[in-house]
């Protein structure tokens, strides 16, 4: 029955839900048990508090014999869309304050779409992936298409470690969107969780189709690349996504992986690098016309250019320093920095291990 807004602001409407269908984790700590005198007044208290930032009255009625809540409420003059309040809260990231609209709005009417897809969103977002699955099965068991509710159950089941259901779900959403960046994000890493890097490939492939820019895709990619054995290539998706740049810890793990893929490469070649060690002792003599100012700068210097990407495997590809003049290997500066930085902060991680050779050139010096 339609009503004008003067009737909806006096109408009343309610739901029931029992007793153990409420959250108890939407209550202050100590938590009552349930049934309980505590937990009959924080549950009262909760849904009136809740009724009254959205601009309505609640009154709540507990009955034992059925152990059945029921929450009676009107809307008062200053009504405000709970709805819109979580979605601005969601977008805001303030999860906490979102979740317990969002249960109350579920309690309301548990058939609601968009309640049941941010419900389960937010529960993605604090960890407490059980329960969204449970509401995100709801959504998609009564909206199928629901691309984005299914990306979410994938997640969901991909951080319970359901790695084939995560797969399942996942693969279902790209049915409906096969360019969904989302889906093609969580999937590739449902896979490679189950170290099938050949069917991640493809995956992450159309990924990086759909988010050119999206370099923790690129990082992943190499990481394929990496446990099929085709590290020459690896290095060349590494290097992509520190040249294109983005979240810091995504571009400090490609440049770790670089770090990785050269030390390999460097200890391939044998046990002790002569070339490294002939570096080394010419450095350090050449440290001894320096004062211990130029030396940082001289180390700091190559450290700031080697974040870049330094190629320590290429004899053909020369690099020019500021400090000292003349065109240097990737492998003949990083022999310089390590010897630096032995000067004045020996304890500091350089991403590659050259201390035998240091070693060895500090005592043929002596």
């Amino acid at each position: 029955m339609v009503q004008d807004e003067g009737e909806r602001m006096t109408q009343g409407f309610s739901f029931k839900l029992s007793f153990d269908d409420f959250d108890l984790s939407l209550l202050d700590q100590p938590r009552p048990g349930v049934g309980s005198d505590d937990f009959k007044s924080k549950v009262t208290g909760f849904f009136v508090q809740q009724f009254q930032g959205f601009g309505g009255r609640a009154r709540v009625v507990i009955d034992d014999l059925s152990q059945e809540i029921e929450v009676v409420w009107t809307k008062e003059p200053h009504w405000k869309d709970p709805k819109g309040i979580s979605l601005d809260l969601l977008n805001d990231d303030k999860i906490q304050e979102a979740l317990p609209i969002l249960r109350t709005l579920y309690h309301n009417d548990p058939l609601d779409r968009d309640v049941l897809y941010r419900l389960g969103l937010a529960y993605n977002k604090i960890g407490q992936f059980d329960q969204a699955s449970l509401i995100l099965e709801k959504l998609v068991a009564l909206a199928p298409g629901h691309v984005h509710g299914l990306v979410a159950l994938g997640v969901a089941e991909l951080s319970r470690g359901n790695l084939l259901i995560a797969e399942e779900w996942l693969g279902e959403a790209l049915k409906h969107d096969p360019h969904d960046r989302w889906a093609l994000r969580n999937l590739a890493a449902a896979l490679m969780k189950q170290h099938r890097f050949d069917a991640a490939l493809p995956v992450i492939r159309e990924s990086i189709g759909a988010a050119p820019s999206d370099i923790a895709m690129m990082v992943a990619y190499g990481d394929c690349l990496e446990e099929l054995g085709r590290g020459d290539e690896s290095v060349l998706h590494y290097r992509a996504a520190i040249k294109t740049g983005g979240p810091e810890h995504v571009v400090d793990l490609a440049k770790s992986r670089l770090s990785e893929r050269s030390a390999k490469s460097l200890r391939a070649a044998g046990a002790i690098r002569t070339d490294v060690v002939q570096y080394m002792r010419e450095a350090i003599e050449r440290f001894k016309t320096m004062d211990s100012s130029a030396i940082r700068n001289l180390a700091f210097e190559i450290a700031i250019l080697g974040s870049q990407g330094l190629n320590i495997n290429d004899p053909d590809k020369t690099y020019q320093i500021k400090s000292w003049s003349g065109d240097f290997t990737g492998l003949h500066l990083v022999s310089v920095m390590y010897a630096a930085f032995q000067q004045f902060a020996p304890e500091t991680e350089l991403g590659i291990d050259l201390s035998q050779e240091y070693r060895i050139s500090s005592q043929l010096r002596a």
